[in-house]
């Protein structure tokens, strides 16, 4: 039977109880869709420390520590990253677990099990997280021994492209790339390609923030074809320029944010690339009177979408006399 997979926003919920419980967990996921990304900003929104450990670099030894010898007895030294303060409180993050050599994992057992390794004993304030890819995704991944496997909980992450729209709108990812995964959710992340393919690029959350830092860095997206498609695929490249020239074909945002246009365009695809650039470019609450008003021009799904992404960048337009009448009108296709 296949573990029911979860999203990052249920993720960050699982993650504070696993923590507040101090019970090991194994966050199962394919490359590039926040595994990293979402531990560490659990650990910076609860004032923890991290220690971010790749498994797949060490050897045992590495985690042990080198013997020495002190009183004519050997003593195991333990390695710098590993936490010592017992007054501190955090997160060792081991990542790429499945992906280390077997006598990596063995050693990791112990600091499972008993949160000692050699003679290193982690200080109570500490939790233990671990990461690493699925089986199916390609990558040199390992079966864990049955015992490590037990003793942790496992959780497997998707990527959902609602749990990434939330996230991108908050950190001004490129409107074309928010625009383009409404329209094309599917292609927020793809399969890794075979080995025989001569572009290995393939889509995730990861690659299309990775994008979006280039788009922002260049005004002409026309140059920069090969970059697109090695960095998320050919195929789904074709598709991201090919949606981009229709994003450039849009009404006036900022006629429509101050009120004198009420232009809407036909095409769904259109649509979606709108949404995303008033989004962009949307900045106070007087534009937010306006863009109720715009928003019942537009098709129901397109203007549920775009008030609920409003609200995603500025929450206090709920406050306004304008959303309750908008309410109204919307409310029951609110989920």
């Amino acid at each position: 039977m296949i573990t029911p997979a979860i999203g990052t926003t249920e993720l960050y919920k699982q993650l504070e109880i696993l923590i507040k419980t101090d019970t090991p967990v194994f966050i199962h996921g394919s490359p590039g869709i926040g595994k990293s990304y979402i531990v560490n900003d659990i650990a910076g929104k609860n004032n923890l420390e991290i220690v971010d450990v790749r498994l797949s670099q060490l050897d045992a030894v590495d985690l042990r520590g080198i013997p020495t010898i002190s009183n004519e007895q050997t003593k195991w030294m333990p390695p710098v990253f590993l936490p010592t303060d017992p007054d501190s409180e955090g997160i060792l993050f081991l990542d790429e677990l499945n992906s280390a050599p077997l006598s990596v994992q063995a050693a990791i057992y112990q600091l499972v099990l008993d949160r000692k390794i050699g003679e290193y004993t982690m200080p109570k304030g500490w939790r233990i997280v671990c990461a690493g890819n699925k089986i199916d995704d390609k990558g040199i991944v390992f079966k864990l021994p049955s015992p490590l496997i037990n003793r942790m909980v496992h959780i497997v992450l998707e990527a959902r492209y609602d749990d990434f729209k939330a996230w991108a709108i908050k950190n001004s990812i490129h409107p074309f790339i928010i625009g383009f995964l409404g329209f094309r959710p599917d292609l927020l992340s793809s399969e890794v390609p075979a080995s025989s393919e001569t572009n290995p690029a393939f889509c995730t959350p990861r690659a299309w923030n990775m994008l979006s830092n280039i788009i922002d860095s260049t005004n002409e997206i026309n140059t920069i074809h090969p970059v697109v498609y090695g960095t998320v695929g050919y195929g789904a490249g074709i598709e991201f320029i090919s949606f981009v020239k229709v994003y450039k074909t849009l009404p006036d945002i900022d006629a429509i944010l101050s009120g004198e246009s009420q232009s809407v365009p036909e095409e769904p695809s259109a649509l979606y690339a709108l949404c995303a650039a008033i989004i962009e470019k949307y900045e106070n609450s007087a534009q937010a009177k306006n863009l109720f008003a715009y928003s019942k021009e537009l098709p129901v799904e397109f203007a549920v979408m775009l008030i609920k992404d409003l609200i995603l960048k500025d929450e206090s337009i709920a406050e306004l006399d304008e959303f309750e009448e908008w309410l109204e009108k919307y409310g029951e296709y609110i989920v």
